[in-house]
């Protein structure tokens, strides 16, 4: 008897599967598995070793039951009666083996099926459970990036809302106002119809976006929002004791509310269906320390995939995050702010000043650009201290305050300097412009009724300034020594006017 032949079919079909099996899926190797198995059945028929047939067919049975159930036992039992020698034929005990061979393959086959069956779904409720989790890390990271709160808001909503984040197609964030009585809307994640919408997840899923890519694109993505966020900063929600709406009850109850219909006795929802078109959404409170920071929208108006309260509240530890981020980023800028703020009148202080001046010089400089500035003084000052006291000093400082913050624009820079003086810078202002401006100040000084303003000199309040522009070459100190030389012929000539000064770059 030669187990030659037999011992090298054997050799090589291992070596070659165990080879080509990396190469493959598991239902190529499955199927490479039973070939081979089959070729070496094939070579024990032609080695005369007919006494072991029956037990190695029934190990074929059982190999292909295992691997395709019942198709793999019927194809199996007919390979292996076709193979069986002629003469003997199938014995009782070997169809009896084999039978046994093909039921317990396909017991097996459906225990494993059932195996990865239960694998499979634990592994989805792993993956559901841990997924907050992981987008959590990511967020948190990205808030520590910074302190602004635009940039906030911006990668929350994103988390919300990216396919790799919480996937939700849209989330908008409102903010209650300082006092906590009006509910604004603030930024909005998505868009106002299924065109852009489509257009958008189309390329996230092209460029196979994640959730660092998204936060990454902040400046795109507001571009393609701004008609969602154009929409929303217009909604205004007075918030009272006396409202039933979504909201109130969502904050009221400290819990995300569902809203699978929208019902036209509720004003919000209303305002909703109208201004974004929602059919369903969910509204997810944001509470910090039992104080309502704001709420978050979230709904799926593109593929309108049906809300269920589990998704909605993966949401909560984002929403829990995102209050601690907002209240500490308005700290932040509350303390930036009170660092340039003057305390009493709320103009920037001379610190801010001395810092933006010396901005506004230098990019007057190099790019030619106007710069003027006005020095304003209150006339006899320390009279009225002395005549009506500090306090009420005190109080024509704020509103003076006040009346040239009123009359100064957006584009221009009012501070205090410092006791009874006020500076003005104007970038992008010619010397004309400011001198219309310091006397839109002085007249409204002039006409305002100051407590007891009639016992100063003149039966008014009044102030004095002077106002110079920036000429090539001139220093800071020489712009602002321009100003309070106009200042000082102001005073000299009688108070309660205005002097213009140009000097140029070489003026002492």
């Amino acid at each position: 008897m030669n187990l030659l032949p037999l011992l090298i079919v054997t050799v090589t079909v291992s070596i070659t599967g165990a080879f080509l099996r990396f190469y493959f899926s598991a239902a190529i190797n499955k199927l490479m598995l039973c070939a081979s198995a089959l070729i070496l059945l094939m070579a024990l028929d032609t080695t005369a070793l007919e006494t072991y047939m029956p037990i190695i067919g029934s190990g074929f049975v059982l190999l292909l039951s295992y691997s395709y159930f019942g198709y793999g036992a019927l194809v199996s039992v007919i390979i292996v009666g076709w193979l069986m020698p002629a003469e003997g034929g199938y014995s009782w005990s070997a169809l009896t083996g084999t039978v046994i061979a093909g039921f317990a393959g396909m017991i097996l086959s459906r225990q494993q099926r059932k195996q990865r069956e239960s694998d499979k779904l634990w592994q989805e409720q792993l993956y559901k459970q841990s997924r907050p989790y992981s987008i959590l890390k990511e967020v948190s990271v990205g808030l520590q990036s910074t302190m602004d709160t635009s940039k906030l808001l911006h990668i929350i909503l994103t988390a919300i809302t990216a396919g790799y984040g919480h996937g939700f197609n849209r989330a908008l964030l409102f903010l209650f106002d300082e006092r906590g009585n009006r509910l604004k809307g603030e930024l909005g994640v998505g868009s106002m119809n299924n065109t852009d919408g489509i257009r958008i997840w189309n390329t996230v899923v092209n460029d196979r976006m994640n959730l660092r890519d998204f936060i990454a694109r902040k400046d795109e993505a507001n571009i393609q929002d701004y008609q969602l966020n154009d929409a929303l900063k217009l909604i205004d929600i007075p918030q009272t004791s006396a409202d039933d709406h979504v909201i109130h009850r969502a904050i009221r109850e400290q819990k995300p509310y569902l809203v699978r219909e929208i019902d036209s006795s509720d004003a919000v929802q209303q305002l909703f269906s109208e201004m974004f078109g929602m059919t369903s959404f969910a509204v997810v409170p944001m509470i910090n320390q039992d104080k309502a920071v704001g709420v978050i929208i979230v709904d799926n108006n593109i593929n309108r995939k049906p809300l269920d309260i589990d998704g909605v509240d993966s949401i909560l530890p984002l929403a829990a995050q995102a209050c601690i981020a907002i209240e500490n980023s308005r700290l932040y800028e509350r303390t930036q702010r009170l660092s340039i703020t003057d305390g009493l009148t709320g103009l920037y202080n001379q610190r801010f000043y001395q810092d933006a001046v010396q901005r506004y010089v230098l990019q007057a400089e190099q790019e030619g650009m106007p710069l003027s500035l006005i020095m304003l003084d209150i006339d006899n000052f320390k009279r009225y201290n002395d005549t009506n006291g500090h306090l009420e000093g005190n109080n024509l400082l704020i509103v003076l305050g006040r009346l040239i913050a009123s009359v100064a624009s957006d584009r221009y820079v009012p501070c205090r300097f410092g006791g009874e003086e006020f500076v003005v810078l104007l970038p992008d202002a010619s010397l004309a412009e400011a001198s219309r401006v310091a006397e839109e100040i002085k007249s409204a000084v002039e006409s305002y009724a100051f407590h007891n303003g009639q016992a100063q000199p003149g039966g008014k309040v009044t102030i004095s300034g002077g106002a110079a522009a920036y000429r090539p070459g001139m220093s800071v100190a020489l712009l602002m020594d321009a100003a309070d030389r106009a200042l000082y012929e102001a005073k000299r000539t009688g108070k309660n006017r205005i002097v213009m000064r140009e000097e140029g770059a070489n003026a002492v």
